[in-house]
């Protein structure tokens, strides 16, 4: 019964999917909404996040299974034999169904429309989209944004919430293309058409850092403009989005002086600690 769970569990890649709900917690008290239904609210949207993404990885590995074979991706659970490809449509489906059902209950059409558009891309991505090299990467980006933008639309738009949802965006289409660099060879096989593979490594490293300069170039816009008085002029989103902006850009220096596949490879796991800061930049200023 464990090693069946623990087969479910890799299948899902439920780990991704507690982060998407922790991005929408971090959301939700970024919005500081009001009413009596919050956690209610919380909760639905709490197991739309983790049903969408469980449903988005079995359908993965379920379209995936030659290759991953071919590739011996023995942490795959249906190459190993412990899934079988119909139990892993079956999650699918399950876990779509329990996504739209949980979005449905909270009440908001825009929200539930951030979620079906989840689930069209990412049915599109597992079966071609990801060969199309940037529409892929495009994807991937909006799930980063995702959980930002369905809470902005739960609460008829927030401008604060709209604005990290771009800034997620970029970094996350950023991150996708340096990782388009590094993958070079695995993507040769499948003929993914990467940004990297079809226009050299060189204007794939200057398009990532392009994007991270116009992420770093927004960030300080609530700290100037009076999106949200929260935010407007105070000292530990400056801090903050300052230290972010500095990883950022040791980021970008660290791509323009190497392209090669280690340096890239660092300098996007590097991203990771300015996309934490950047959080904690929106975060901390609504609770301390």
């Amino acid at each position: 019964m464990l090693k069946k769970l623990k087969a479910y569990r890799d299948l899902t890649r439920l780990e991704n999917g507690l982060i998407f709900a922790m991005s929408f917690v971090v959301s939700l008290i970024i919005a500081r909404p009001d009413g009596s239904n919050m956690i209610y609210v919380a909760l639905a949207g709490i197991i739309a996040s983790i049903t969408a993404e469980m449903g988005a990885f079995a359908l993965n590995d379920y379209f995936d299974v030659e290759v991953d074979r071919k590739n011996n991706r023995t942490d795959r659970p249906i190459v190993r034999g412990e899934v079988s490809k119909s139990e892993a449509m079956a999650v699918t489906v399950a876990g779509f169904a329990v996504s739209i059902i949980a979005g449905t209950l909270m009440g908001n059409i825009g929200a539930l429309a951030v979620i079906i558009a989840l689930i069209i891309f990412s049915i599109f991505y597992d079966y071609r989209l990801k060969e199309y090299g940037i529409w892929g990467n495009i994807y991937i980006a909006f799930t980063m944004a995702a959980p930002f933008l369905f809470t902005s639309m739960l609460f008829n738009g927030s401008n604060v919430l709209n604005l990290l949802s771009i800034i997620a965006f970029l970094v996350g289409l950023g991150r996708e293309i340096m990782k388009g660099i590094m993958d070079m060879e695995g993507d040769e096989l499948r003929d993914v058409k990467t940004v990297a593979r079809v226009h050299g490594e060189r204007a794939a490293k200057y398009v990532a850092v392009s994007l991270y300069v116009l992420a770093l170039l927004l960030a300080p816009v609530p700290f100037f403009v009076s999106l949200d008085p929260t935010y407007y002029h105070n000292p530990i989103y400056a801090v903050l989005t300052v230290l972010s902006g500095l990883t950022l850009l040791q980021v970008c220096a660290s791509m323009l002086r190497n392209h090669e596949r280690k340096t890239i490879s660092r300098a996007r796991k590097t991203t990771m600690a300015a996309m934490v800061l950047a959080l904690l930049a929106f975060l901390l200023p609504t609770i301390l």
